[in-house]
């Protein structure tokens, strides 16, 4: 199913922001190891905006077809498309990790492997548990009118602002998701982004929210707290004001269409870029940078070519089925 110009712009967007971000280093012991600078100011600042966006999107998507009827079928598309993929790339990762000098992560406990989300697939696996909570709200009528949906999310939103969580199984994560692709599903199911457009004023005031929620966070710090009020605020302002500008950029929109395969393959790249610059004595952070983001989003734009080339390995490598060749010769497939 292909998305519009402004999806894949948007998604092409996240995925320049989450490889950078890897690049750069969730906090100084990652990464370029950076403590400070603006390149550290950039990356801590945009922590309320990269995942929220991903997840907005995914709502987004999701309302165009939305779980009806088998709710089995539903689970076991997503536990393909989700589950399936994070098995054998954070299984790779942590191999990776384990033998390669220099990846600056130590390797997990393997007996806890995917109990304990795998570094970045804690997205995928707490995804797949979003998708479960709203399939339960589909199914209760939670989300059939403005009214019930509205209740449905403010309810959702406490819950995540006030509920422990658990790291286990990546539920901790879904909680801090909920929210998030619930909003992006009310866009889409209640056309919220056409009155955004047509209202110049909300524009200004959603970057208005954004921006006094970003000083009440604070000064920027690696990994902050994710789930507060500021944290809330910043992302869903930030999120629904580029969804309703609706940019357009072919060339991020060409990345969007590979957002998934470069979300699940990047870290392979961006750590494997550092660790031959620095053998190579490569010592600018600007070149690190400029070449490490862009091994970090072409790199998996290769492994997805390769994988469309040979269909007998897009389940496991992207969580896609392919059907058989229609009449046009091309290669139909199936994606949940």
């Amino acid at each position: 199913m292909r998305q519009d110009l402004p999806t894949q712009t948007l998604r092409g967007l996240a995925c320049v922001l989450l490889v950078l971000y890897h690049v750069i280093g969730s906090n100084p012991s990652f990464g370029l190891q950076i403590a400070d600078g603006g390149l550290r100011v950039l990356n801590d600042v945009l922590a309320p905006l990269r995942m929220p966006l991903f997840t907005v999107l995914s709502g987004w998507v999701y309302g165009l077809r939305p779980a009806q009827g088998d709710a089995a079928g539903f689970l076991r598309g997503k536990a393909r498309r989700l589950l399936l993929p994070m098995l054998f790339v954070g299984t790779m990762l942590v191999a990776a990790q384990t033998v390669v000098p220099g990846a600056n992560a130590a390797a997990p406990d393997w007996t806890t492997l995917h109990l304990l989300p795998v570094g970045h697939l804690w997205f995928v696996e707490s995804l797949f548990w979003v998708f479960g909570a709203v399939l339960l709200l589909e199914r209760s009528g939670c989300l059939r009118d403005a009214t019930a949906f509205a209740i449905t999310w403010l309810v959702t939103a406490a819950l995540t602002l006030v509920l422990p969580g658990t790291p286990w199984l990546g539920l901790e994560g879904a909680l801090y998701l909920l929210p998030y692709f619930l909003a992006g599903l009310a866009l889409r199911r209640f056309a919220v982004i056409a009155v955004l457009r047509r209202q110049g004023l909300a524009l200004v005031l959603l970057a208005l929210a954004a921006a006094l929620a970003l000083l009440a966070i604070g000064e920027p710090l690696p990994d902050p707290a994710r789930r507060t009020v500021p944290m809330l605020v910043a992302g869903l302002s930030g999120c629904m004001l580029l969804m309703a500008l609706q940019p357009r950029c072919p060339p991020l929109a060409s990345l969007g269409q590979a957002s998934y395969a470069i979300y699940l393959y990047h870290v392979f790249f961006t750590a494997g870029a550092r660790v031959v610059f620095n053998g190579v004595g490569v010592t600018s952070v600007l070149a690190h940078c400029t070449l490490g983001l862009a091994a970090g989003l072409l790199g998996p734009v290769l492994i997805r070519r390769v994988a469309r080339a040979h269909p007998w390995s897009l389940p496991v490598l992207l969580g896609e089925v392919a059907r058989q060749r229609g009449a046009t010769g091309t290669l139909r497939k199936v994606q949940a």
